[in-house]
This record gives structure tokens, sequence and C-alpha cells, in this order.
């Protein structure tokens, strides 16, 4: 018994429809003007955050947490304090998603020397692939193909979000640019 296999897929295109509404649930609300500062401190915690392992939809306005888990970063909907003595690893930082889709992070006070480096190493590595770009649009591409696929869809919204509070704020990236190249965004030891 020989099965045909239809090559078009879904000719119906579902899945198409799925991904429109997701991209457009996604869509950056309450954009304000932001300087290259503020938003490279924003795309950098977003970047921290959206390399981070997870697989469940993300919403403004709810408070997430970043563990460190071995050479990973995961985030949790759990709190440190419900994990008990099964928490996966060393808590970093409580995360929020704002409603323009950037994350703000509020590190944890007492983070190991360990996590430090780590976090120092994840800035240089986020500064070197920064300043290698030459526009805007390369440093914040529409589409990264490594990125798992909610994390795809939010940094596809980041990059939205940071491109109009630029605009608003009369920068067209340049200015972005400039603080990555001028090392502006530091981690105190």
């Amino acid at each position: 018994m020989s099965e045909t296999v239809n090559p078009q897929g879904n000719p119906q295109g579902k899945g198409v429809v799925m991904v429109l509404q997701q991209m457009a649930a996604a869509a950056p609300a309450e954009i304000r003007p932001k300087s290259a500062d503020e938003a490279l401190l924003d795309y950098w915690c977003s970047s921290l955050v959206l390399s981070s392992a997870f697989k469940f939809r993300v919403a403004p306005d709810n408070t997430y947490f970043l563990y460190r888990v071995g050479t990973e970063w995961q985030l949790s909907l759990i709190a440190p304090g419900e994990w008990g003595a099964r928490m996966p690893g060393e808590f970093v930082a409580e995360c929020q998603l704002g409603q323009d889709m950037t994350w703000q992070l509020q590190f944890d006070d007492g983070l190991s020397e360990t996590v430090r480096f780590a976090l120092v190493a994840f800035l240089e590595g986020f500064q070197a692939q920064a300043a290698s770009s030459s526009s805007f649009d390369e440093m914040l591409p529409d589409y990264v193909e490594s990125l798992p696929y909610q994390q795809r869809v939010l940094a596809s919204a980041l990059k939205r979000s940071l491109k109009h509070s630029l605009r608003l704020a009369g920068d067209n990236g340049v200015g972005l640019l400039a603080a990555v190249v001028e090392r502006r965004l530091s981690i105190t030891q």
C-alpha cells in the first residue's frame, strides 16, 4: 500500500494565519521616545532574555524569572521561592516584558561570581556582534534563524519597538550604533 504525500502541505494557509496572529499580538504598544543609551540598555536586557531557553508564550506586564542553569540562561514562570529544593540553577533576575516589547530586568543582589562573569561574557559578545554591524537593520535583523519560534517573534517585535522609539527621539539608529561602538554599556563587578 503506497501513500501519496501532498507536496503542497497546507493549501489553506492555516499555519500562516497563526503566525500572523502571533506577530500581531506581539506588536509593540505604548512606544515612547528613547535616547540611544536607553535603547542600548533595552536591547541588551532583551537580548539576554531572548537568548534564554523557554518554551511558553510570554505576555506584556507579566513577571518571569531568569536562571543560570549550567552554562545556559533559562526563563521560567516560577519564582525562586516557589521551587523549594528543586531550583534548576542560580536565580539571576526578575524580568518583566513591557507593553513596548522590551524587557526590564531586576538583578538579584546576591549574584555569584560565576554568574557575574557569564553576564560580562554575554555583554562582551553582544557588543562585539553589534559593533561589527554596519547598520541598524544589520544590528537588529528582522529574522534570526538560530532563535526558537517564540523568541523569533519577540525579537521582531523588539526591533520594531526600538526603531520607533529612536525615531520618536529623532534618531535613525545611528545613535544606537554609536553607543555600541563607544561601549557605553558596562557591568560593574
